[in-house]
């Protein structure tokens, strides 16, 4: 039964990835179609990411004392009406009021598909969860292509109007686990009082600290590839469209073997170790983004996402699901999730304000700086990583 249930979720999960990548790559190009200036995409993104950091934890959190897969499966209908708002959305008052609410629905959503997994994978779970992650690569690849190709085809909102066919058959297959496990409340598992004791469980582990300071700083720089990067290629680069998106579709080919890989070398050297070597790649991705002058090749150098996600997000996953109990995955992980909206919400305002005035030269160079930091302060971190 649980191998049954692995390749349920993991179909799922794909679609979930489908759907988030057909949409993802066109937002800031949809936002500047509709008028929007540079500043004023970076400010819609930044405000999604900090109105989103209550929510994402709570929902992790309520995960936690319920059935995580019908929250799951709530969550993933949840969003259908919202994606298909966007059709309507023409003004920056209009995009702040939506984005955020997709935003924290669609982050918690893809949250809660690893820490469902993490409910079944129980050994070897650098391997175990690297395998399942594949998914997510495979989905995301499709998504990104397939989005691109609509946009160029028949514009935006034919997007907006497919997306939502992915989000229902994933929310289905998310929801159908959990009616069928029937363990709707695991409340009596965290006492009387589950947010309180949750939560100081979470606050007490000194454990997650170096990991999480370390991808604070990196993630502080990702706005330059998840938000800018279209626009850089297509405005300075003069790439099309279908172009930008391909810079996102190719990034699952360097994931899936660096997730299987690095997830299964973490079991064997330890966490700490393979985190470092992923967090080292984030200023050469940079670097060479803006040494490239060719459309092609800025694309091409986005496989190093394998590193920079695929295998940190496999490894950091498997390390706090280690690190805490079993009933508090979903908070543990909503809580990472939400170091790195943190991060992405200063990082949209910073990597902005650079961009704004003094060019995407000076953004990516200022990007690889930042980043860099991240490894040092993990190794000299006093308590270090397993």
């Amino acid at each position: 039964m649980r191998s049954v249930d692995i390749i349920r979720l993991w179909i799922a999960t794909l679609l979930l990835y489908v759907a988030t990548g057909l949409v993802y790559p066109i937002f800031s190009l949809y936002m500047a179609y509709r008028g929007l200036s540079h500043y004023q995409i970076g400010v819609v993104a930044s405000i999604a990411t900090l109105t989103s950091i209550i929510p994402i934890v709570l929902i992790g959190w309520y995960s936690d004392i319920v059935n995580r897969e019908i929250v799951q499966g709530a969550i993933g209908l949840s969003i259908i009406p919202l994606i298909l708002i966007y059709t309507r959305l023409k003004s920056m008052i209009d995009f702040m009021m939506v984005h955020p609410l997709y935003f924290t629905l669609s982050y918690s959503y893809m949250t809660l598909s690893g820490a469902i997994a993490m409910d079944y994978i129980r050994t070897q779970r650098g391997l175990g969860f690297g395998r399942f992650r594949t998914s997510g690569s495979i989905g995301w690849m499709i998504g990104t292509f397939v989005g691109g190709w609509i946009v160029e085809k028949w514009g935006f909102l034919t997007v907006f109007y497919i997306s939502p066919i992915f989000f229902l058959i994933s929310a289905l297959l998310f929801g159908i686990g959990g009616f069928r496990r029937k363990t709707m409340s695991r409340s009596r598992e965290l006492g009387r009082k589950p947010y309180v004791k949750a939560f100081k469980e979470i606050i007490t582990n000194r454990a997650i600290y170096p990991l999480m300071l370390a991808i604070s700083i990196a993630w502080l720089t990702t706005p330059v590839y998840y938000t800018f990067l279209p626009l850089y290629m297509t405005e300075s680069l003069r790439a099309s469209q279908l172009l930008s998106s391909l810079a996102f579709t190719v990034t699952p080919i360097g994931e899936i073997p660096a997730m299987i890989y690095l997830g299964a070398l973490s079991d064997r050297i330890g966490r700490r170790k393979v985190i470092a070597l992923c967090l080292s790649a984030y200023p050469l991705r940079y670097i060479l983004t803006i040494s490239m002058k060719n459309p092609i090749l800025v694309a091409l150098v986005q496989l190093l996402h394998g590193l920079t996600f695929g295998g940190l997000y496999v490894v950091s996953i498997a390390y706090l699901s280690d690190s805490v109990s079993e009933n508090l995955k979903g908070l543990v992980l909503s809580t990472y999730t939400v170091v790195m909206n943190i991060s992405s919400f200063i990082g949209n305002y910073l990597m902005g304000y650079i961009l704004e005035s003094y060019g995407f030269k000076v953004m990516y160079l200022s990007a690889a700086i930042i980043s860099s930091l991240s490894v040092p302060i993990l190794i000299m971190s006093r308590r270090r990583l397993k």
